[in-house]
């Protein structure tokens, strides 16, 4: 079977209604995907829509042929953060099916909501939760009545299949890595030739702001050889210089952070890769190593700098203990990013201002600012009984918040944290020309 797996195209930085960044990332799901479809003899081919700059007739036009269609609506490194609108996703989809191919669809949205997928979509089928598991049967022809993790139209009507169990990590490939163009993936902070890598899936903590739905509640691991195996695969086979470890918490196994580090020390350090964790679970030891092995870069999850909001939105974690992570790692010689957010139900004008001079105080290299957007299938959004909309958008911002407002305390944040004259003269110190033209860059991408 001819397949395609197909990522739409998404505005860059980021949409008109966005509060977060849409990097051109390879979408790491189907790159599993197609090592899963390979193995099992299929013809595969990707099409990331966003790194190639597709319209959605473009990207239907160069999948005619195909006897299967993969359409993501949201790639792995947007599984907890989705898109707010489905728009571009909806638009590839109908695109497709005008061709008359045969569609089927993943991601967060066909997740929250398979029923409004499949009626504003006209897709085949959708897969709720991960992927991976399903696509080989789905391509092996099996009667779409038995594959679980699937929800189909029969009759006019929607039927969805029972659940399937949390995907074991473990028997995962290799992604298919050799598939991409690692000259059109790039994260700014980082460099260019970027690859994603994931040692874990999920999380054990229980932010009620954050939506694992794609995820599921169990924490799942990869084993050390096989994460060797895939940075060995991308070394020796790709033209990667840049890694983003998407794991939600790289260093809550730290016995597989560890052998990460030691595997790349011993391959010589020959990346520069970032990862995201929690600041309270890096200790002097490991983030010595982590920088040994080549890491630059840590993105921490902040949110508040407020102990009682962070208490309220089950963070589980104190300023005491996020500056003091913090400081490990600068002491280390990496740099930070740290992730805040404006709007958690309750939260003050003073409190916002807490937020403000957390950050400044955090001496974080970079601080990024958003919105609390209650995502569906969140202990916050359940909370509030919100619920994604037929036509697949939700809400940015909890009920009562003035979105004018937040705005206006994103962008007092950003003020406030990057043109402080001492953080000017820091990085004028620290880096070059080419260095502050990037940061310039990305400074207006986000008061935009």
């Amino acid at each position: 079977m001819n397949v395609v797996l197909a990522k739409p195209c998404w505005d860059y930085p980021k949409g008109r209604s966005e509060s977060t960044y849409n990097r051109v990332w390879i979408p790491l799901e189907l790159a599993n995907c197609a090592a899963i479809l390979r193995a099992a003899g299929h013809s595969v081919s990707i099409l990331d829509a966003q790194a190639l700059d597709l319209s959605p007739s473009r990207l239907a036009e160069r999948a005619i042929g195909a006897d299967l269609v993969l359409l993501t609506s949201t790639p792995l490194d947007r599984w907890q953060c989705s898109f707010t609108e489905g728009t571009p996703f909806v638009e590839a989809a109908r695109e497709l099916k005008r061709k008359g191919l045969k569609v089927v669809a993943t991601g967060f949205h066909c997740t929250v909501a398979p029923r409004a997928t499949l009626r504003v979509t006209g897709v085949d089928a959708v897969i709720r939760g991960e992927p991976e598991g399903v696509v080989q049967e789905i391509a092996a022809g099996k009667p779409v009545e038995e594959i679980a993790a699937v929800s189909y139209l029969r009759g006019g009507e929607v039927v969805a299949n029972p659940d399937r169990a949390p995907l074991d990590l473990t028997t995962l490939p290799v992604p298919a890595f050799d598939l991409f163009d690692l000259s059109r993936y790039c994260y700014e902070i980082l460099g260019p030739n970027m690859l994603l890598l994931e040692t874990t899936r999920g999380c054990p903590y229980r932010c009620d702001f954050c939506s694992k739905v794609m995820y599921g509640k169990s924490f799942r691991r990869k084993t050390p050889e096989q994460v060797k195996a895939e940075i060995d695969f991308a070394l020796d086979h790709t033209s990667v210089k840049t890694v983003y470890f998407m794991d939600l918490e790289f260093t809550v196994a730290r016995d597989l952070a560890v052998a990460v580090c030691n595997h790349l020390i011993a391959r010589g350090a020959p990346i520069a890769w970032c990862v995201q964790t929690r600041a309270d679970n890096v200790d002097a030891e490991l983030a010595a190593l982590m920088r040994r092995a080549g890491c630059r870069l840590i993105h921490l999850g902040v949110e508040s700098g407020s102990d009682r909001v962070l208490a309220a939105s089950g963070k589980a974690t104190s300023k005491a203990d996020i500056l003091r992570g913090a400081r490990v790692i600068r002491d280390a010689g990496m740099e930070t990013l740290a992730f805040f957010m404006f709007g958690l139900p309750g939260e003050t004008d003073e409190e916002r201002m807490e937020t403000i001079r957390f950050a400044v105080e955090l001496e974080a290299t970079y601080a990024s600012f958003h919105f609390a957007t209650p995502y569906p299938g969140s202990d916050l959004a359940n909370r509030l009984d919100l619920r994604m909309k037929d036509d697949l958008s939700f809400s940015l911002v909890p009920p009562g918040e003035d979105i004018a407002v937040l705005k206006h305390w994103v962008s007092r944040a950003m003020r406030a944290f990057y043109l402080r004259p001492s953080y000017i003269f820091r990085h004028i110190v620290k880096g070059g020309p080419s260095r502050w033209l990037k940061q310039f860059r990305l400074f207006l991408s986000y008061m935009r």
